[in-house]
């Protein structure tokens, strides 16, 4: 079948048509397997298995297109409204599932099915549409599939350096929407010649289009109330960055931080943590600490706690988000509950060779002491903060300086850009950071809930040539926790005296965090070394490592 060739200006909307197929497709297959990573965790499964749904859907749509044989026209642009429809409200359909509804992943493994199946639509019937003027297969193929895959490329770019950076997931998935209604919008005007009910369609792109602008209004309340019923205690604080979803909640003096749904700290316990992760190890050196560096940790609490130790003259503050470390200098709970520690003139970061600064700057002023500047609200620099956002990684693979301590605060290690951060090669680059007699502590997780993951942890120091010294407590908001201490010339003692009376940590906790009765114990088996290339460390977190239920059994009766 063969028919007039369409005017340069038709041809020229179904190229801009399909490019956009071609990156949208793409980018609503990224919106969703990310969405669902914020919310389950899991990055690897999340991404696997949801891209793997919407491609098995393609192929279905491909199979049912074939009984599609009349006004191809119209169906095409009805998918496309469909699309955008299901595909632009997406997201926040989604995170309403997740906190109102118990089986929130047959929501999500459902909308995968169908956003799927609608992009496997699409292509096929414009090839079809296109047979009329292209009916040399060849040629038609070429065409489409040669757009196709131009805009999914540019689609990918796009969602990397512009959509990810600057939107939220919500709004991105309600511009693609209504980008897809433009796009039928697009495809009503170009075939307009073959349609036999363009009215119709054209009143419900003008629908579809006014739901997806009813949503963006109204996304704001539903998602406040939504993310309300996720947290036990009133939100007090919400900020969204191009890495994470940060909300602080509380009641009366209590504050909580949660990073992507995660309890990053209480402030009724938060002591405990920061104070096992930084005493022990500066108590272990054979002099006092000068200079440390800490990896994570950018609500600043680690460094309150490192600041305690009068000779320290120099913290380093190495952190992905600058959301969090504005946060921890900028938002008067968490400034306080920090101490200030990232306003304080001894936190100050210089860029090593090689390494840029980061975006955040901090003067530190006073005001005028003589009568004359006070009254003119005169002020003066005392102190410069700064603050080096970077990938912890990258930062070690590109410093030169030593310390006498570096500490790693990093989140647990559930997915592959965070398993790095445990890794043998890491490990091996923190070694040649470290002055001679200096120590390392690492946050390591739970001997409890994950008590390989946790040994595999100190299995990988040790290849990177440390001697360790593994720790635990009770933290209540978080269970049982452990830590590492690694050392290059001698075992981790933590016997040196704490210059300060110190809220939680005495010699005698710290003798006692020392010792893990059986249930705790490092399991039989291993060494368990994690890599870049085996990251078992990640492994065995996501699988989770309870206790045996049999360990004390039959012992009460003897």
């Amino acid at each position: 079948m063969t028919s007039t060739p369409p005017a340069r200006r038709t041809r020229a909307l179904l190229a801009l048509v399909v490019l956009f197929l071609g990156g949208s497709g793409l980018v609503y297959e990224y919106a969703l397997s990310t969405l669902a990573t914020h919310l389950l965790g899991n990055s690897i499964e999340q991404f696997s298995v949801i891209i793997a749904l919407m491609l098995f859907a393609m192929g279905i749509a491909g199979l049912v297109q074939r009984d599609l044989n009349r006004a191809l026209a119209e169906a095409f642009i009805f998918i496309e409204l469909l699309l955008a429809l299901i595909g632009g409200a997406s997201a926040l359909l989604l995170y309403l599932a997740f906190a109102y509804l118990t089986h929130f992943n047959l929501i999500l493994y459902g909308l995968a099915l169908l956003i799927g199946f609608l992009i496997g639509l699409e292509i096929p019937l414009l090839l079809r549409l296109n047979e009329a003027w292209r009916s040399e297969l060849k040629e038609n193929v070429g065409d489409v599939f040669a757009l196709d895959y131009i805009g999914a490329l540019i689609g990918a770019l796009i969602w990397a350096f512009l959509l990810l950076p600057l939107f939220a997931l919500d709004q991105i998935s309600l511009m693609l929407g209504l980008l897809n209604t433009l796009v039928a919008l697009m495809t009503l005007y170009a075939l307009r010649d073959r349609l036999q009910r363009p009215r119709l369609l054209l009143a419900l792109t003008l629908m579809v289009a006014a739901i997806l602008g009813g949503l963006a209004l109204w996304a704001p309340k539903l998602l406040t109330d939504a993310r309300q019923r996720l947290y036990a205690h009133p939100i007090k604080h919400h900020v969204k960055s191009p890495y994470q979803d940060m909300v602080v909640t509380g009641r009366g003096g209590q504050m909580s931080l949660y990073l992507n749904g995660h309890l990053q700290f209480d402030s009724e316990d938060e002591f405990i943590y920061h104070e096992l992760l930084v005493h022990p190890a500066l108590a272990s050196l054979d002099a006092p600490p000068r200079e440390v560096l800490v990896l994570g940790g950018g609500d600043g609490l680690a460094v309150r706690e490192i600041l305690r130790w009068p000779s320290v003259t120099r913290v380093v503050l190495v952190d992905l988000d600058p959301a969090v470390t504005t946060l921890a200098r900028t938002y008067p709970p968490l400034v306080k509950l920090n101490g200030g520690a990232l306003l304080d003139p001894r936190a100050v970061i210089q860029a090593p060779t090689g390494i840029s600064d980061g975006p955040g700057r901090a003067p530190v002023y006073k005001w005028a002491e003589r009568p004359q500047g006070a009254l003119r609200h005169q002020r003066e620099e005392i102190a410069d903060v700064q603050l080096l956002h970077l990938d912890a990684d990258a930062f070690i693979r590109g410093v030169t300086q030593q310390y006498d301590a570096i500490i790693a605060d990093f989140p647990d290690p559930a997915a592959p850009d965070l398993a790095k951060l445990f890794s043998l090669e890491f490990y091996q680059q923190l070694s040649q950071r470290l002055r001679p007699g200096g120590i390392v502590a690492v946050q390591a997780s739970s001997p409890y809930t994950n008590r390989h993951a946790y040994w595999a942890i100190g299995d990988t120091l040790m290849a990177a040539g440390f001697q360790i010294l593994s720790l635990h407590d009770h933290v209540p908001n978080f269970g049982e926790w452990g830590w590492h201490l690694g050392r290059l010339d001698a075992r981790p003692q933590p016997i040196a005296p704490l210059p300060f009376r110190p809220a939680y940590v005495t010699p005698e906790v710290m003798a006692a965090a020392a010792v893990f009765p059986p249930p705790l114990a490092r399991p039989q088996g291993g060494p368990w070394i994690s890599t870049r290339l085996h990251p078992r460390v990640m492994n065995f977190y996501l699988r989770g490592e309870p206790i045996e239920g049999d360990l004390f059994a039959g012992r009460a009766m003897r």
